[in-house]
């Protein structure tokens, strides 16, 4: 009797560590596909990456978007610059005063070196470049001839809606380089500060709205 009890005990004991291995293991499962992957923006290196994992964003024509309740349908007949050369003085001054500022922390309703927000930034480098220009990133798009996004070209506008409001321009950037490949712009961002960014970054693919040209 007491060998029939001792071999029933270890059975159970076999049984039991069964039971607890496949428990945990079926808890590390669990955990493993649920564990929250990094906030780092999704770098996007190729047109043809992007164009796959954003089919409905990367390179397509400019979506009808409202800023301050001021509806501005898509249209393009703003003159196109065909290359760097052809680019207006006063666009590649704008352009190098906006990345003399690269560094520069942010700050709502700045509009200097010791702090820039981003409408900021594109009033005072125009300003400083002989151009007048309107202070906000609402004024800004309602101001531009909107172009489509195969249109643009150094020294034109890119507008963003990074608010929980998708449809509403809430930011601004001044596009500074452009290739087959990827376009640049220059920017000030909350967290960064002025900084050069491009639209294969995922967060600012995904964010844009619409192009626009000042005339």
């Amino acid at each position: 009797m007491m060998m029939l009890f001792s071999l029933s005990r270890k059975r159970i004991y076999k049984v039991n560590l069964t039971k607890i291995f496949v428990v945990s293991l079926t808890s590390m499962m669990l955990l493993g596909t649920s564990s929250c992957k990094s906030s780092k923006p999704r770098i996007v290196t190729t047109k043809k990456e992007a164009a796959k994992r954003y089919p409905d964003r990367v390179y397509t024509s400019s979506r009808e978007v409202k800023a301050e309740s001021v509806e501005k349908p898509v249209a393009s007949t703003a003159p196109s610059r065909v290359d760097d050369e052809k680019t207006a003085p006063i666009l590649k001054d704008a352009i190098e005063t906006a990345l003399s500022y690269k560094g520069t922390k942010y700050k709502y309703g700045g509009s200097s070196r010791s702090g820039m927000d981003c409408s900021g930034l594109i009033h005072v480098s125009f300003k400083e470049a002989g151009k007048s220009v309107p202070r906000t990133s609402a004024s800004l798009y309602n101001a531009a001839s909107a172009i489509d996004f195969k249109q643009v070209e150094k020294g034109d506008l890119l507008f963003f809606a990074t608010g929980k409001n998708k449809t509403r321009v809430n930011h601004v950037g001044l596009v500074v380089k452009t290739t087959p490949a990827e376009i640049s712009f220059v920017h000030s961002t909350t967290s960064r500060g002025v900084i050069v960014s491009t639209m294969n970054e995922g967060y600012w693919l995904n964010a844009y709205l619409s192009a626009g040209r000042l005339e």
